[in-house]
């Protein structure tokens, strides 16, 4: 069904984003997009940071067993997900997967499992708790707002479905059940609990590189507001973040989320007090730097080779 709908959406949402682009000028928008130019560099440095950040989020979600996966490993996995995460169904998922998949060498698939899992729990989390500064903001902006209140769900639902995750993963009776079902991977379902038994149900430090690589994301977002000319304070930068949030949640199954975030930005330039031009090219100049990194992870493996584990 997702083979089905994915490419549909994806029609839908480029068909979208023509649609906004045609209504608001390529002309103007072009003089916004030179205009902004300039500051690509900084823009493309930010998104590199948040990655690392990530795959430092997923590296530490190993625990004990951390350093037996080179870094260098964890951050080239890192980069061939990123086209997965942002085409891929799923998303960030999706994208785990290949990391773990890419790095089990190291550790077996079931621990490699078990932090792709724990990483993913703690970018669920992570993305609640940054989203109690963006709810407040989008609050002091705009008052009871669908803003405000979309991103006051978001904190709640990303903050239970992470807490849910790894609770699920430690559960001794899902355990119990998962190998008297399935016999054949009985071994692999307790070492995969095992590991996730390593932390507290919350595992601190996945959550703080998650979060801070949401943090960056932030400043990110300020910087494509100031690069389009739109005189930015904390509070509209923590909006940015919040809109581009709610559009990833609302468009999952839209790859990039293209049209999406557009008329998401599109829809409030008035909050930014600026022109829906300068609000549609934060969202444009996000794609541009979403294109760039998907097509620096397809070149990874190409370019990049990794040694094997040490005993192979």
């Amino acid at each position: 069904m997702l083979a089905v709908l994915r490419p549909a959406f994806a029609v839908v949402g480029l068909g979208v984003l023509v649609l906004l682009v045609r209504d608001v000028g390529t002309e103007e928008l072009g003089k916004v997009l030179s205009r902004a130019a300039p500051w690509l560099p900084l823009v493309l440095l930010l998104e590199a940071a948040r990655l690392a950040l990530d795959a430092v989020g997923t590296w530490v979600a190993y625990g004990s067993r951390a350093q037996e996966v080179p870094f260098r490993a964890m951050l080239r996995a890192q980069l061939i997900s990123t086209p997965v995460s942002t085409l891929a169904p799923a998303g960030r998922t999706a994208g785990e997967a290949m990391k773990a998949a890419l790095v089990s060498r190291y550790t077996g698939g079931a621990t490699a499992a078990a932090a792709a899992a724990t990483s993913q729990a703690a970018s669920l989390v992570s993305g609640g708790l940054i989203s109690i500064p963006c709810a407040l903001a989008a609050y002091l902006l705009t008052g009871s707002s669908w803003l405000t209140l979309a991103l006051g769900v978001h904190t709640v639902a990303l903050v239970l479905v992470g807490m849910g995750m790894r609770a699920g993963m430690r559960a001794q009776r899902i355990g119990a059940w998962l190998k008297r079902r399935f016999h054949r991977i009985a071994t692999h379902t307790e070492t995969f609990q095992d590991s996730a038994r390593c932390d507290g149900l919350l595992p601190a430090r996945p959550i703080v590189a998650t979060f801070l690589g949401r943090a960056l994301q932030v400043v990110q977002y300020g910087t494509l507001a100031v690069a389009v000319g739109i005189d930015t304070n904390t509070l509209q930068a923590l909006v940015a973040q919040g809109l581009n949030m709610v559009a990833l949640a609302v468009g999952t199954l839209v790859p990039g989320q293209f049209g999406v975030s557009d008329g998401a930005f599109a829809l409030s330039a008035q909050l930014f007090g600026t022109t829906v031009a300068k609000a549609v090219s934060i969202a444009l100049l996000a794609h541009v730097v979403q294109v760039l990194f998907v097509l620096v992870g397809s070149l990874t493996p190409m370019v990049w080779k990794t040694d094997a584990p040490k005993g192979d």
